[in-house]
């Protein structure tokens, strides 16, 4: 983008202990459009002028046409130079509470990189310099332009990683079965990234022809993340055990759709289940029973939302109690079935007949949950949301516990010998491990 020669000079305005210097450069606008700036065409922003007005705010003008008050405060606090953030961690080194809420620059400028550059007054007469790139600017910016929370902006410094989420039914899913092998997970990084690539766009995930190993599962884990333990140990096994008071996951009995420990502060984002005994129908030549299935809960609250919007409405909006007691301990907590963020996106599925608790709410509440609740379940049940199949030994799924639903059609227990082992990962971890594999491809591919 050319840069005009000319020098414009910075006009002072009602703040007359704010000095501004000779030093900004006006750069010519752009020809695209503001919209032009999306991460896939990664045209960072320029600064076109920067100026003092009122209330202790810098106003920053930007070649998309664009205008963000930033108050003085904000920028000193984040300051970006090594004394206030430090360089191999990135941690905040400045102490926030210390600074004065009236802080005023001594002067602010936009340099010859085209970078804003303000001097701050400090203690026996120095003086403390911040240099904000436009870029930086521009992605925080947002916030003070749209006067929202949320940064909607694209971030220049670090592009989109990720792509769109795929939502699925039977038909989708099955068409492009997100399935591996295990050599081939195991075997390069760029096999691990293709596993988690299909595990992050359809929250499920499957690798085939893992040895059926005692704990082979937490070797899996281990390529990307750590195994996180739970009430039910590090690891947990899915098994015959026909004694009272058992889980109901250790019988034959039919598991309905559901997400694991909803009664916990925050539930496991990703689980794991590797089989290491099962009836093989192919050998067998009927079905044994104890078939796997899942449903991406957030594709059924999609169809809510658009289809039956009271009902959504009523399952994102309505706290429900989940429950369980395990070995004489209690666990206990609220999560709305549907849970969004501020911007209305669907974020988490939390649903589980068998540990959600009575319904305390108002009593207009009642019939429409209960409605909502139907019309949600019965779409989740359809066989045409379903991708079901029978997990043979060496078979391992990986799945989104806060997005896809799972369960188990029934089996007689003195028939079938079935034995599944399982644990829970921090998504977190598995998405960061998965970002920086996308990091990498990208800068090989683009």
């Amino acid at each position: 983008m050319a840069v005009r020669a000319s020098l414009v000079f910075l006009r002072q305005v009602a703040l007359p202990s704010v000095q501004t210097q000779r030093a900004l450069h006006n750069r010519a606008k752009s020809t695209m459009v503001s919209s032009a700036l999306h991460a896939e065409q990664h045209n960072p922003p320029n600064i076109t002028s920067a100026i003092p007005a009122h209330h202790c705010t810098a106003k920053v003008i930007f070649d998309t046409h664009q205008t963000a008050d930033f108050k003085y405060i904000w920028l000193r606090d984040n300051c970006r130079c090594p004394k206030c953030v430090d360089p191999s961690t990135k941690q905040k080194l400045v102490d926030t509470p210390s600074i004065n809420v009236n802080i005023r620059p001594r002067s602010l400028c936009i340099n010859e990189e085209g970078h804003l550059q303000v001097s701050w007054p400090e203690e026996g007469g120095r003086e403390h310099h911040s240099v904000f790139e436009p870029e930086w600017l521009y992605k925080y910016g947002q916030s003070f332009m749209h006067n929202t929370f949320e940064t909607d902006s694209v971030d220049m410094e670090h592009p989109p990683l990720r792509p769109e989420l795929e939502l699925w039914d039977r038909t989708t899913v099955w068409a492009n079965f997100p399935e591996m092998s295990y050599n081939e997970f195991k075997g390069s990084e760029a096999g691990l990234r293709t596993w988690l690539d299909m595990f992050y766009k359809y929250g499920v995930a499957l690798l085939r022809g893992v040895p059926p190993e005692e704990k082979k599962i937490v070797d899996v884990v281990k390529r990307f993340a750590y195994v996180k333990e739970t009430q039910y140990g590090q690891i947990f096994d899915v098994i015959n055990k026909p004694v009272e008071g058992s889980h109901l996951a250790f019988t034959g009995l039919y598991l309905a759709h559901h997400t694991d420990m909803n009664y916990r502060e925050k539930s496991p984002g990703m689980q794991l289940l590797h089989c290491l005994k099962a009836n093989d129908p192919k050998v067998t030549g009927s079905d044994p029973g104890g078939r796997s299935f899942f449903v991406d809960g957030f594709r059924i609250a999609k169809w809510l939302e658009e289809n039956e919007p009271s009902a959504y409405h009523v399952l994102t909006s309505t706290p429900v109690r989940f429950s369980i007691k395990n070995d004489g301990m209690r666990y206990s907590a609220l999560w709305p079935i549907i849970c969004t963020n501020s911007d209305g996106d669907i974020t988490e599925i939390h649903h589980n007949n068998r540990t959600m608790q009575p319904l305390q709410a108002p009593t207009h509440v009642i019939s429409p949950f209960y409605h909502a609740y139907r019309l949600f379940t019965d779409k989740m049940k359809d066989p045409s949301s379903e991708l079901e199949f029978n997990m043979v030994p060496g078979d391992l799924v990986a799945f989104n516990n806060r997005r896809v639903l799972h369960g188990r059609t029934a089996f007689d227990a003195a028939k079938v010998d079935r034995h599944l082992q399982g644990c829970y990962v921090d998504i977190d971890e598995a998405f960061s491990k998965y970002d920086q594999l996308q990091a990498q491809f990208l800068n090989v591919h683009k």
